[in-house]
């Protein structure tokens, strides 16, 4: 049989092989579903938690018409209102308690797998949506970037398993995605979400998920800026604050937000230990108290501890408000008993408001300093002692503030410094802490968690 030329059998070789890289480099259509899963949830995501941020802004400004309308009014209403969110929190959504990273954390350790239906649901999502936005109009002193970290991953998760994607790595990958966007679109800072899934979600999970995260939070930070545009929270501030020049200043601001940063945890935990019974037996009477103590301290100081913060940050970082002690320790003790009565909140910017606060009394005690460069070392400091997770808190508070890179060392050196501070009062991390104590039952119960657990862990049922 004669051979066919030379030229044809080239040709079919170079078509053969070109077939086969081009299967290799597109991927097959369970690469293809698997893109698609992430990428709608990332979308989907950033849609959701900018919606939460304009609802959340709301909800803050209605509050902040009826101070001026009586301010006596929040006495009343402060109470009452988180005694409402916990009734609707307890007969809607268990789940959606407090911060929402805790419960994030407790489902991504493969022990406590089954209870993703009840801490990913889309019911968790919405009581997290409103419910916060609620505790905000009431006057509570909580933020919504935990709560859009844990409706991130409710949603990655959520989106996962219409797609059928029920591989253990590709659920651990979208869920720690979804939180990262969650991060991401909340700030709308991208690379603090990167930092956030590596340094506080990711912890020992595999590289491969780098790419899968990355791709979602892009997702997330484009649509954010499709629907808000590019915006820093606090402006673009022009701080000089030099390492070398100024490492005094910025040393003491780092070991007493590294103090105050620990002990604030220090309190949170025990606090909440020690009210959990309370909590189980008398949920609105606990609500009801630390709903008075909140709204008894906004009223003493002001109003300026009442809401997430921003807006006493913002004014400590223009140098509109005269800086002391009393703002950054009154807003400690009201987001404390905020968190306390377990309505649904964060604690990242009430951290940063606290932080800004402890940076503008340090700023003013040194001659010939920059103050604004000390609100911001506070900031990234007292974040840094609270989660001490530093690379985070000093990324997110780089980006908030415009990216001014001339700042990164000082603002590295104070989050790093701060953090070691803390682990001298408090040696875990906040967020680990939590989700330890939700884990083994001694933190305040989500109800309804029991009736999923498998056979051979009603031991862990109370950690729902």
């Amino acid at each position: 049989m004669q051979k066919p030329p030379r030229t044809t059998r080239l040709l079919r070789y170079y078509l053969f092989r070109t077939r086969r890289l081009s299967r290799r480099q597109l991927g097959t259509l369970n690469d293809w579903k698997l893109r698609a899963v992430f990428w709608v949830g990332a979308i989907l995501v950033g849609v959701v938690v900018q919606l939460f941020a304009w609802a959340a802004d709301f909800s803050a400004h209605q509050f902040d018409l009826l101070r001026e309308w009586n301010v006596y009014a929040p006495l009343v209403v402060t109470p009452l209102g988180l005694v409402m969110i916990v009734w609707l929190m307890n007969h809607s959504s268990p789940a959606a308690r407090g911060s929402g990273i805790p419960q994030v954390l407790v489902v991504l350790k493969q022990r406590y797998k089954w209870l993703r239906p009840t801490f990913l649901s889309i019911r968790v999502v919405l009581a997290k949506f409103a419910l916060t936005c609620f505790g905000l109009m009431c006057g509570g002193s909580l933020g919504r970037e935990g709560p859009s970290v844990h409706i991130g991953a409710a949603l990655m998760h959520q989106v996962g398993r219409w797609g059928r994607l029920e591989d253990k790595y590709v659920d651990n990958a979208l869920i720690v995605a979804g939180g990262a966007a969650g991060v991401s679109a909340a700030f709308n800072a991208p690379l603090a979400g990167v930092v956030f899934a590596i340094e506080e979600l990711s912890q020992s999970f595999e590289q491969r998920t780098t790419g899968t995260l990355i791709v979602a939070i892009i997702l997330s930070g484009v649509v954010v800026l499709a629907m808000a545009g590019h915006y820093s929270f606090f402006g673009q501030p022009e701080p000089q604050l030099i390492l070398i020049d100024y490492w005094l200043q910025i040393i003491a601001t780092a070991v007493l937000c590294g103090l105050l940063g620990g002990l604030f945890v220090w309190l949170l935990m025990r606090g909440s230990l020690m009210l959990a019974p309370q909590v189980r037996k008398h949920p609105y009477r606990v609500a009801l108290a630390c709903g008075l103590l909140v709204a008894l301290i906004g009223f003493l100081s002001g109003g300026i501890t009442f809401g997430s913060g921003y807006d006493e940050a913002r004014a400590l970082i223009e140098q509109k408000d005269e800086p002391g002690l009393l703002f950054p320790l009154a807003k400690m003790a009201s987001t404390l008993l905020t968190y306390f009565t377990g309505v649904p909140g964060g604690l990242f910017s009430p951290s940063l408001a606290t932080g800004a606060g402890i940076g503008a009394f340090m700023g003013h005690l040194f001659q010939d300093t920059s103050v604004v460069g000390v609100t911001l070392v506070g900031m990234a400091a007292f974040l840094a002692g609270v989660t001490q997770r530093p690379i985070t808190a000093f990324v997110i508070v780089m980006e908030l503030t415009g990216n001014h890179h001339e700042m990164l060392l000082s603002l590295m050196a104070a989050a790093f410094i701060a953090t070691a501070v803390a682990k001298l009062v408090h040696p875990t991390p906040v967020f680990d802490s939590l989700a330890h104590a939700l884990a083994e039952g001694r933190a305040l119960p989500v109800e309804g968690a029991e009736t999923a657990a498998p056979k051979g862990q009603k031991k862990t049922a109370e950690a729902g």
